[in-house]
């Protein structure tokens, strides 16, 4: 999701500040998960080429 998009989401309609924030807010904990994920993924990865390294050693 782009900043465009979102922006598109939270200006379309006639919704409230409050529905507003809450969109965001949903949105932000979604990218967040998404982020975490990611950070796992490259935890692991890190990993991999720490044990190979090691092993090259």
């Amino acid at each position: 999701m782009t900043l465009t998009e979102i922006t598109e989401l939270t200006e379309s309609g006639q919704k409230t500040t409050e529905e507003k924030l809450i969109l965001l807010k949903r949105i932000r904990g979604k990218l967040m998960d998404e982020l975490h994920c990611k950070q796992q993924l490259v935890d692991q990865v890190d990993y991999m080429i720490y044990k190979l390294k090691k092993e090259q050693k």
